[in-house]
């Protein structure tokens, strides 16, 4: 296993991190905290999880109970997070955790799910951010970060205010490119950066002849090769699975033994693919952002790939709602007046408008 320095914290941590969401069966405990186990055996040791993760915080306590016992010798650092916008909402999500987790304190605390700018002034204005440096003064976090599902620039801007610690921020082969700025301005300010969703969600999975481009080594499965990108990339300094079995410790820790470096002429050679081997995908340049009606184009193309990609119009629907935090009744879908400027600016020149239209045709949907 790797391990990098977590920004200018000091602390060390492993290249690869266990995200607590993907548990299939919560209700087996022994089974679930054996995995959690499992991979702090194989040397992971940074677990994210969140109060949200259904009894995630729960299992993963009992797991931190043995692996507490050898922690003087194999240190591991916890990351869990609240989205509350008051003090007291974020202190009681802390003391919950902390219970749940069976912890005197944790080691990494994210301000969580920042979907919009005014998302971040809430928290600012409610007195969470300020909260979370009142815990820190009494020991019960140790360092200050933040999970965000906005784009790049909107990512720069919010680091550039807040001196965060640590980023949490989705970043694949999918969606480098609509995310490059917030790693280029954490990466400037020194904060440990972990990145989510390092398989699109499963969707690189699901599509190995799609996204074979990004195997660099023969043998290589395109999970292995997706992990193996963003292991290359020095600015990460942990990027997350989801381990939902021991099976899928093992692909991930040999993920990272097998990690060979790959010369920047690939990588250069791997993103050129990514837009000429899916040039019915919205490839996140963002050229198009400057509707007149404020309708978030980027974001909406981003959740049309999903439709795409899966063949389902409820994908992208989903994806909208639970990455970007636009529900099906948002008016903001109906705000398109169709002018054509996106497309226009588009430099694939995909049928923008068109794709709108579907978009507002699957929420209809689902609300009926």
């Amino acid at each position: 296993m790797k391990y990098n320095l977590f920004g200018k914290t000091g602390v060390s941590v492993s290249a690869i991190g266990m995200g607590g969401m993907r548990f299939k069966d919560q209700s087996d405990v022994d089974g679930c905290a054996g995995i959690v186990k499992a991979a702090y055996d194989k040397g992971i040791t940074y677990f994210d999880t969140a109060s949200g993760y259904g009894k995630s915080e729960e299992l993963y306590g009992v797991a931190f109970n043995e692996m507490k016992k050898s922690r003087s010798e194999r240190p591991f650092y916890v990351a869990t997070k609240s989205s509350k916008p008051t003090p007291e909402g974020v202190r009681q999500d802390l003391e919950t955790s902390l219970k749940r987790m069976n912890l005197d304190y944790i080691d990494f605390y994210h301000v969580w799910c920042i979907i919009n700018p005014g998302s971040y002034e809430k928290r600012k204005i409610g007195g969470a951010i300020r909260e979370f440096e009142k815990l820190k003064s009494e020991g019960l976090i140790k360092h200050i970060c933040v999970s965000s599902h906005m784009t790049g620039e909107e990512i720069a801007a919010m680091l550039n205010d807040y001196p965060f610690e640590g980023l949490l921020v989705g970043y694949s082969a999918m969606n480098f490119s609509y995310r490059e700025r917030a790693l280029d301005a954490a990466s400037k300010m020194n904060a440990g950066i972990v990145v989510m969703n390092p398989l699109g969600g499963g969707i690189i999975p699901q599509n190995p002849d799609r996204f074979s481009f990004i195997r660099t080594q023969e043998k290589e499965s395109v999970v292995e090769g997706a992990l193996r990108f963003l292991l290359n990339d020095s600015r990460i300094t942990t990027t997350l699975v989801g381990l939902s079995s021991i099976q899928e410790v093992n692909e991930a820790v040999a993920a990272m033994d097998g990690f060979k470096p790959i010369s920047q002429d690939k990588v250069n050679t791997m993103r050129n693919h990514l837009k000429d081997a899916f040039n019915e995908l919205c490839t996140g340049c963002r050229y198009c952002d400057k509707c007149p009606a404020k309708v978030p184009v980027p974001k909406l193309m981003d959740a049309y790939n999903h439709t795409v990609l899966r063949g389902k119009d409820q994908a992208s629907i989903d994806r909208l709602q639970w990455h970007w935090g636009i529900t099906p009744d948002d008016p903001v879908l109906h705000a398109c007046t169709e002018c054509g400027i996106c497309e226009e600016a588009c430099t694939q020149k995909l049928p923008i408008r068109e794709r709108i239209k579907a978009i507002q045709k699957a929420a209809a949907a689902v609300k009926s």
